[in-house]
Formats: C-alpha cells, sequence, structure tokens
C-alpha cells in the first residue's frame, strides 16, 4: 500500500511511545504536540488497560482520541465511553483456565477494565506491579471460575523461547477461538479472535473517516506486526521483534532514542516533497 499525507498516527507504549524506564521522553511529546497542532490525530494503540492507557493520553494531551487498548478487543474514548469492546467466550476462558491451573501457570485476568490475580504477593505479580504500576485484586482460587467473560488474558513465562512456544501451541489450540499474541519477550496475551491491532485501526480511522494510506503506525512487538501491515505507512523501532521489523516500510531508532518523534519530524513535521 502507497501513503499519502498522513492525517492520523497511531503508537504502541511499551518499547515505542515510552523509552525503558517507563516514561514519555520530551522528544517524543514535543512532536506529538506540534503534529496536533498541524492538525494530525494522535492515538495510543497499546495492549495495556485502558485505565493504564489513558494516564498516557492525558499526559500527551490527546483530547478526545480514542484509545485502541488490550491489543485491539478495547477502544475506548479518554472519557471512558465504551466504541468497542471484544470479549473471549467464557467456555473458552474457562477452558484456557483450566490449562493454566493444571500447569500451575501464573495468569492475570482483566473483567471490565479491572485487573484480577490469585495472589498479589505472587512474584510474577509484584514484577508486573513494579513495571506498570497496576494495582490488582486477589481472588485466590477463584480466579479459574469467572462468572463474566474477560477482555484478556495475561500469563508471564520464563522467557522469549518459553513465551514463543506457549503463543504457537494456544494459536494452535484455539485457533479461531482466541487471537494469542505477545507484547514483551516473557508476555502471551489471549483476546477475543477478532482482536488485533490492525483490526482496531481499520476500525478507529473509518470512524473518523480517513483512508488508511494516510495513517502511519509505530510499534515494535508481535502484538503490532498487523496494525504496522494495515496502515499506509508502517514503522518499527530499531529494538522491535525480527517479524515487527519485517512487516515495516521503515526502521526507526530505539525508543531510547526517540524513535517516535524521529518518524514524526520525518514524515509528518518535515516531509520530503
Amino acid at each position: 500500500m502507497s501513503y499519502g499525507p498522513i492525517k492520523l498516527i497511531a503508537s504502541d507504549l511499551d518499547g515505542t511511545l515510552l523509552d525503558s524506564s517507563g516514561e514519555i521522553p520530551e522528544r517524543n511529546s514535543r512532536a506529538v504536540a506540534e503534529a496536533m497542532k498541524a492538525g494530525v490525530i494522535v492515538a495510543i494503540s497499546t495492549g495495556r488497560m485502558y485505565s493504564s492507557a489513558a494516564t498516557f493520553a492525558r499526559k500527551l494531551g490527546l483530547g478526545g482520541t480514542p484509545i485502541i487498548c488490550y491489543n485491539g478487543a478495547m477502544i475506548r474514548s479518554e472519557t471512558g465511553e465504551p466504541l468497542l469492546n471484544l470479549k473471549l467466550d467464557l467456555d473458552v476462558a474457562l477452558e484456557m483456565l483450566a490449562i493454566f491451573r493444571e500447569r500451575g501457570v501464573y495468569v492475570q485476568s482483566y473483567i471490565d477494565d479491572e485487573l484480577f490475580v490469585k495472589d498479589c504477593n505472587d512474584s510474577n505479580f509484584q514484577y508486573y506491579h513494579r513495571h506498570f504500576g497496576i494495582e490488582g485484586k486477589a481472588l485466590g482460587d477463584k480466579i479459574f471460575e469467572p462468572q463474566v467473560p474477560p477482555t484478556k488474558f495475561l500469563t508471564r513465562t520464563s522467557g522469549f523461547e518459553a513465551s514463543r512456544a506457549l503463543t504457537k501451541e494456544f494459536s494452535e489450540r484455539f485457533a479461531g477461538r482466541a487471537y494469542v499474541t505477545s507484547s514483551n519477550e516473557d508476555f502471551v496475551e489471549m483476546m477475543n479472535p477478532e482482536a488485533d491491532k490492525g483490526k482496531c485501526l481499520r476500525k478507529l480511522a473509518d470512524t473518523l473517516g480517513i483512508p488508511m494510506e494516510n495513517v502511519m503506525a509505530l510499534g515494535d512487538g508481535d502484538n503490532d506486526v498487523e496494525m504496522i501491515k494495515a496502515a499506509g505507512l508502517g514503522i518499527a523501532m530499531a529494538n522491535a521483534r525480527p517479524e515487527t521489523k519485517t512487516a515495516a516500510r521503515e526502521i526507526a531508532p530505539t525508543n531510547d532514542e526517540c524513535g517516535v518523534a524521529w518518524a514524526i519530524e520525518k514524515y509528518v513535521l518535515r516531509p520530503a516533497p
């Protein structure tokens, strides 16, 4: 797909817009502000839950721009109005949870934008809490018996190879029943099969009346591949996964080198004639 003047920018958060400390570098904030002054709409597209993503939307002053969260399972306005909410089928969720329980696999469950865990003292949750600052609610064994469908499950593995293996296993086992992806080398995430950032970005662009050739998407993880492919101008960070780089038209500097600002400066603020 060719691309034209950029009217919508969709950016991932972790590993992309945020640096390795989890903050928005000043150069990125400034580039986003300048793009919006030029009339470009900027949207967050993340695997994070809405309440977490909204914090960064407010820091950037994105106004009423909808937020894509849960890897495309949910779109909400910055004020919280639900525009899309895809959930796992409850039977599928229970089948997954039975596997996690049998194997002793750590799992986080997201229901109505709340995070639930078995035990808040679990080292895996403590790791997540330190890095993302999200509070969890402990359910004990009741986490394996939800009464309503969750939006997302997240498991933490021992590393990249384990994540790849679990992603492959669950993608095959739940083909057509769940979307399985990874946003971090030791995270595996499961959502509704109709959820992915690419589909969600198309919905958002259509709602805004913006053709996909006028959309720029920026990301670094496996969960960004569909979004980068869908956009007219897909850009991967230099720290991105190999598959993400392959899907991209352009490779920007790393997230710690303000790759988002570099892309906005090059293609939006100072585009080649």
